[in-house]
């Protein structure tokens, strides 16, 4: 199995919306996809169907502090065949989810690493972590479990001013990376001047795709409706078929040298571009 940690480094970047809409879109192209929520807001479930939040998940298995594997049975299998394995809740800390979780995933460092180590999946399966967003216990937990770290980036001042000090923990992890740019409005002047900021800090690490802000996106998940079959040409479809095709060749062993670099050259010059 393979594994995909999504992670951001702001709210409100569209990660769930991206792990969700890849996972349909892998299992569309007959990979086995998994997708387990490391994320105390717990909604991924709710992008496949699942009209209330989950209420055992993985965070059950955490909280019990055992091997047991009933953790396992809270997985769900979406309509277009996704397996989701959802966060889940603590009882009694529905105000603040988190921080119990937060303390525990600390103290156990490589717990997600080792708990999916143990899914019994074909070995062509792809994970995608939906991961808290960077810095958390959450988003350590997943991209320590990652073969790869996908990461997504909003069009605005904060996601770059967040970037160096997040490809530095990248680098330090020794962890392969690539970014995509979710949300862009290329009416925006603002939007496409960040995005070639962040195309000339971060090289061939930037894939090439931009992934363009669409309101069915929300509309779709208001109604329980997969947006790539609701809207399927629509040009945020096609961009999430990009990403898609890239993850897919990419699961079949093709190299990432060309995008290690400009990380590791990128930390070495402290993030100028």
């Amino acid at each position: 199995m393979k594994t995909i940690a999504i992670v951001s480094t702001v709210g409100g970047a569209g990660r769930t919306t991206l792990t969700a809409a890849l996972a349909g879109l892998l299992a569309a192209r007959e990979h086995v996809a998994l997708a387990v929520e490391c994320d105390p807001r717990n909604v991924l479930s709710l992008h496949f169907g699942l009209r209330e939040n989950a209420r055992e998940g993985l965070v059950t298995h955490l909280a019990a502090g055992t091997d047991d594997d009933a953790w396992s049975r809270a997985a769900l299998q979406s309509d277009d065949g996704v397996l989701v394995l959802p966060w889940g809740t603590l009882a009694g800390n529905d105000d603040s989810p988190g921080d119990d979780a937060s303390a525990r995933l600390d103290a156990r460092p490589g717990w997600l690493r080792e708990l999916l180590a143990r899914v019994d999946l074909p070995a062509h399966t792809l994970a995608l972590i939906d991961a808290g967003t960077w810095p958390s216990a959450h988003a350590r937990q997943a991209i320590d479990a990652a073969d790869l770290v996908l990461g997504v980036l909003t069009p605005c001042a904060t996601a770059c001013a967040t970037l160096p000090r997040f490809i530095d923990a990248l680098v330090r992890a020794q962890k392969r990376a690539v970014f995509v740019a979710n949300a862009v409005v290329p009416a925006r002047q603002l939007h496409m001047d960040v995005v070639a900021l962040l195309r000339a800090r971060l090289g061939a690490a930037m894939l090439p795709y931009l992934v363009h802000a669409d309101t069915g996106v929300p509309a779709a998940l208001a109604g329980g409706e997969n947006f790539c079959l609701s809207a399927p040409s629509s040009q945020a479809a096609h961009d999430f078929n990009g990403v898609a095709s890239w993850i897919s060749h990419w699961s079949t062993g093709a190299s990432l040298d060309a995008t290690d670099e400009p990380l590791a050259r990128h930390a070495a010059r402290g993030g100028t571009p």
